[in-house]
C-alpha cells in the first residue's frame, strides 16, 4: 500500500462528486442536486468590461498579472469590508483591512480553518444539517463533526448551551474549537438564523469563552447576497465588537462568479497571523487577478446590478419550484417542506422513505430521470441524530420549464415509492 498521510486515508470523496459525474454522464437527467449557479445568468459583459479597464493601461494590467500579498490585495480587502460595514449599518468601527483575507473560494479558507484550528479528535459544533462538504473536509482531518438540532430560526440555543455545560463538567470543553453556521439561507435546509436566534448563540459562547477555553463562531456568510424576499439582517459578526469570537467568511462564487475562485474573510485579531503564515506556506496568496477584477466590478454600478438581475432570475425559479411541489406534492401528508426566501435550496421531508443512495427512491428517481442529494450526507456522524428521509433541491441550475418537469418526475418516483411501501406492508 502506498505510504499515504492520514489526511489522504482519512479524506473520501464528496457525495456530491458521485452526483455531479452521473448528471454529466447523463445529459438528459434533470439534475437538482448540484449547487451550481444559473448559466445564462453569468456575468459575461460584466466580466468583458472589468477586464478590458484592469487591461487598459500596461503598467495596470501587468501590475495585475503579479503577485500579490498573502493576505491579499489592500484594495480589494477594503472595498470588501466596506460594503460589509454599510450592509451590517455599521460606520467606521469595527475590525481593521488588517483583518481581512483573500482566498481561492470560501472552501479554502474553511479548509484553511480547519488545518490551523484543529487537532485529531477536537470538535466543531454545527446545524444538523449542515454544509456537506466542509463535513467531509474535517472528517479529513480527523475532527468530529457535532451536529445540533434546529428549527426554522436556526441552531437551538439551548442545545448549544447544555453542549458546551456537558462538555465542561466531562473535561471535553478544550477540544471544542468553534461552531459553525450558514447564516443566510443554509446549505442545504435554506434556514437563515433570526436576529434574536443570532444574540442568543453569540452570548452563549461569549459566556461559556475564558482564558483557558476558546470557542470561535465560523459564520458561512456565502449566500447572504441571494435574498429574494424580506429585509437584510446584520452578520452574526456584527455582535462581535471585540473581534475575538467570529469569524466571517464569505464568496463571489453564488454572487458572481464561480470561475473567478474569489472568497474572502475578516478574521479575529489573534487568528490574523497563523492563517497568514499558513496561506503564505499553500499558495503564497489568493489569485491577484481575479482580485482586481472583482474590485473593479465591486466599484462600478455592475455588481449591484447583476444581483438585481441574479435576485430575480432566482426568484423565479424558487417559485417555480415552490408551486411545482404544491402542485404535485400538495396533498401527500408524508412531503413537507422548509419555507425558502433565498439561497439555492430546497429541503424537503419524505416521512417513512429512505432517501439515499441505496433506498428505492435514489434509483426510482433517476429512472425516471431526475436527481437530488440525500439528505442523509448533510448530517453530523455524531450529535443530532442523522435524518434519512431528507433531501435536498438546487433550482440554481435549470430553466423554470425544467424545473417543474424534474418536480414532476420526482413527484412520480415519490408516489410509487410510497405505494410499494404501503403494499410491503399491507403483504405483512
Amino acid at each position: 500500500m502506498p505510504p499515504f498521510s492520514r489526511l489522504a486515508r482519512n479524506t473520501v470523496e464528496a457525495p456530491i462528486s458521485f452526483l455531479m459525474r452521473e448528471a454529466l454522464a447523463r445529459p438528459e437527467l434533470i439534475s437538482l442536486a448540484a449547487g451550481f449557479v444559473d448559466q445564462a445568468s453569468l456575468p459575461l459583459s460584466e466580466t468583458l468590461e472589468a477586464v478590458g479597464q484592469l487591461l487598459n493601461s500596461s503598467a495596470q494590467g501587468r501590475a495585475a498579472l503579479q503577485y500579490s500579498s498573502t493576505m491579499g490585495d489592500t484594495a480589494v480587502r477594503e472595498a470588501l469590508l466596506s460594503r460589509l460595514r454599510v450592509a451590517d449599518g455599521r460606520s467606521g468601527e469595527g475590525p481593521s483591512v488588517d483583518q481581512v483575507i483573500m482566498t481561492a473560494g470560501s472552501n479554502e479558507l474553511l479548509y484553511q480553518l480547519g488545518l490551523i484550528l484543529l487537532d485529531p479528535d477536537d470538535i466543531v459544533l454545527c446545524a444538523a444539517p449542515s454544509y456537506f462538504v466542509f463535513l467531509g473536509a474535517l472528517q479529513g482531518m480527523r475532527a468530529h463533526a457535532v451536529g445540533l438540532p434546529v428549527d426554522e430560526d436556526g441552531v437551538l440555543p439551548e442545545a448549544l448551551d447544555q453542549m458546551l455545560k456537558k462538555a465542561r463538567a466531562e473535561g471535553d470543553a478544550e477540544r471544542i474549537k468553534a461552531l459553525y453556521l450558514t447564516t443566510y439561507f443554509d446549505n442545504p435546509s435554506s434556514i437563515t438564523t433570526s436576529q434574536s436566534r443570532r444574540e442568543q448563540i453569540f452570548e452563549i459562547v461569549d459566556r461559556h469563552n475564558h482564558a483557558n477555553q476558546h470557542l470561535y463562531i465560523i459564520e458561512d456568510a456565502a449566500y447572504r447576497d441571494l435574498r429574494y424576499f424580506g429585509d437584510d439582517i446584520p452578520s452574526l459578526h456584527s455582535l462581535d465588537r471585540k473581534q475575538t469570537t467570529v469569524i466571517h467568511t464569505s464568496s463571489f462564487s453564488k454572487s458572481y462568479s464561480p470561475g473567478l475562485r474569489v472568497g474572502w474573510g475578516v478574521l479575529p485579531k489573534d487568528l490574523v497571523q497563523p492563517l497568514s503564515n499558513h496561506q503564505g506556506n499553500v499558495n503564497f496568496g489568493a489569485p491577484h487577478f481575479s482580485q482586481q477584477v472583482i474590485l473593479q466590478v465591486v466599484q462600478s454600478d455592475a455588481f449591484e446590478s447583476h444581483l438585481e438581475t441574479l435576485r430575480m432570475t432566482y426568484r423565479e425559479k424558487l417559485e417555480t419550484m415552490v408551486s411545482a411541489a404544491q402542485k404535485y406534492l400538495g396533498e401527500l401528508s408524508e412531503v413537507a417542506w422548509l419555507p425558502a426566501k433565498g439561497g439555492l435550496y430546497i429541503w424537503m421531508q419524505i416521512t417513512g422513505v429512505n432517501t439515499a443512495e441505496d433506498g428505492d427512491l435514489f434509483s426510482r428517481a433517476i429512472e425516471k430521470g431526475v436527481l437530488y442529494v440525500p439528505g442523509c450526507h448533510c448530517y453530523p456522524q455524531r450529535g443530532a441524530a442523522r435524518q434519512n428521509d431528507r433531501i435536498r433541491l438546487s433550482f440554481g441550475v435549470q430553466s423554470p420549464e425544467r424545473i417543474d418537469r424534474g418536480m414532476q418526475l420526482l413527484s412520480e418516483a415519490i408516489r410509487e415509492t410510497l405505494s410499494k411501501k404501503e403494499c410491503r406492508s399491507v403483504a405483512r
